[in-house]
């Protein structure tokens, strides 16, 4: 007998997601991952002046707002012909980096380790199942780490402050780097913050998340996907450095391949959306959204690479970069979260020792009255994409593919499921009353939902059954 299990929303993540699965004897037999809020950006910007991209997008997320300040950019970059110099490019990474380490201790230890850790001096954090294995010395330990992580995720915001003026939203990153010089005295104070970082994911969060490995094994197991893994490249091609992390990537079938931008398409077949086609290229037409499309159940899109659903993120970039084994599970993916926060830390080590004091990255800028050019930059999450399109002078056309819309799209029109929704398929459910393990694997993939505006539909009530 087949059970429907409805979790609206799933908490301890980035913006509002609504989970639908069917379950027979125990186990998952089919998944829907709904984004229930419109984003609109991209129509927000249209006619706008290109320069306000920059600060425009971020407020996309409040999260992973350097994000989208970095792929703007970048697509100004391109538009207007304009290479930064090495300064410029070491600055605005740095600036990146900071963002990745807050983001990958908040997302470990405040959304990840309540899935595992018993949190008892924290009454809000009720617990919603009581699966909890670890022995009591190790989960008392974990719990004070909880704790410990909030200051330390607050000193890598404070290291992008310093840089980009302030965190979340920065004033720093901008067409050619930052806005702003560097100073023998900024770049002494984040190295000396860093180091406080870099020591508490070294003692503390590695060893934690190993821990947590040992006694929930069969998450090594589960949650795979469809074990497709795509990068747009991170911290790479440097004119005196090289690469330092990955280069653009894919593996597909298991195969490595080097990235090619025009393969990848955005279906809206079971998207809130309407438009000439089903299937676009990013450049092309931006859709319209219709909330009373037949099938449709979400408003993320269906982002496909060579037509086929790919997953982004820590994991895929340690696999591309051949510095994880190739396993693909939830437990690989916050194993993988915890050892990038090392990776980037020492990444931005050696960033901030490349930098001069007092060079200036910045000149004045003289907009076309035609062009159009894209950015595509790893992010925390995964792959980011902007493309943009100048008329006139101002913005004739924006475009945004996330990370997250990449792991939690929509199924399309050839039949495949989402990453995210893939890799439900099969789980076994323990107790259909507490489903500990749909949250646990998708939170594996640190889903960042957030977007502009909630849609409100006259008449229809918000569909609510059960918050987790």
């Amino acid at each position: 007998m087949s059970r429907k299990i409805i979790i609206n929303p799933l908490t301890r993540i980035s913006g509002f997601m609504e989970i639908d699965v069917t379950i027979e004897n125990n186990q998952v037999i089919e998944a829907k991952t709904k984004g229930n809020l419109f984003r609109g950006f991209e129509q927000m910007l249209v006619g706008r002046n290109p320069f306000d991209a920059v600060y425009f997008t971020q407020r996309i997320c409040g999260i992973c707002s350097a994000a989208h300040s970095m792929a703007s950019s970048l697509a100004l970059e391109d538009a207007l012909n304009i290479k930064p110099m090495e300064q410029g490019r070491y600055l605005r990474d740095i600036i990146h980096c900071c963002e990745f380490l807050q983001n990958h201790i908040r997302h470990f230890y405040q959304y990840t380790v309540p899935d595992f850790v018993k949190i008892e001096q924290n009454p809000l954090l009720l617990s919603d199942h009581d699966d909890f294995r670890l022995p009591k010395a190790i989960n008392d330990r974990i719990s004070q780490h909880y704790f410990d992580s909030l200051p330390i995720s607050r000193l890598a915001h404070q290291m992008l402050a310093v840089l980009g003026g302030k965190a979340p939203h920065n004033h720093g990153v901008f067409i050619g780097g930052i806005s702003t010089q560097a100073t023998a005295e900024k770049v002494v104070h984040i190295d000396s913050i860093l180091q406080k970082v870099t020591q508490f994911i070294d003692e503390k969060m590695i060893p934690d998340v190993y821990d947590i490995a040992h006694y929930y094994q069969e998450y090594f197991h589960l949650g795979k996907g469809y074990g497709n893994l795509l990068t747009y490249g991170s911290f790479n091609n440097y004119k005196d450095l090289g690469t330092l992390y990955v280069d653009p990537l894919v593996s597909k079938n298991g195969s490595l391949e080097t990235f090619d931008e025009k393969k990848i398409q955005e279906k809206i077949d079971y998207s809130w959306y309407t438009s000439k086609k089903s299937t676009n290229q990013p450049s092309e037409a931006v859709t319209e959204p219709d909330m009373d499309k037949e099938k449709a159940y979400s408003w993320v899109k269906a982002p496909r690479y060579d037509h086929l659903p790919f997953e982004v993120g820590p994991l895929a970039r340690l696999i591309l970069s051949g510095e994880y084994d190739n396993r693909i599970s939830a437990m690989d993916r916050t194993i993988a979260r915890a050892i990038e926060a090392k990776k980037i830390a020492e990444i931005m080590k050696i960033l901030l020792q490349q930098i001069i004091p007092g060079v200036d990255v910045q000149k004045k800028y003289e907009l076309p009255e035609i062009a159009a050019g894209r950015g595509l930059v790893d992010t925390t999450r995964g792959a980011l994409g902007h493309w943009l399109e100048i008329k006139e002078k101002k913005l004739s056309f924006y475009q945004i593919i996330t990370p997250s819309t990449w792991d939690f799209s929509t199924r399309d029109n050839n039949g495949y499921r989402g990453v995210a929704e893939e890799a439900l398929i099969g789980t076994p459910i323990q107790n259909p009353d507490k489903p500990a393990e749909i949250g646990r694997i998708l939170r594996s993939f640190d889903p960042c939902m957030s977007c502009a505006t909630h849609v409100y539909s006259p008449g229809r009530q918000v569909k609510t059954i059960k918050v987790f």
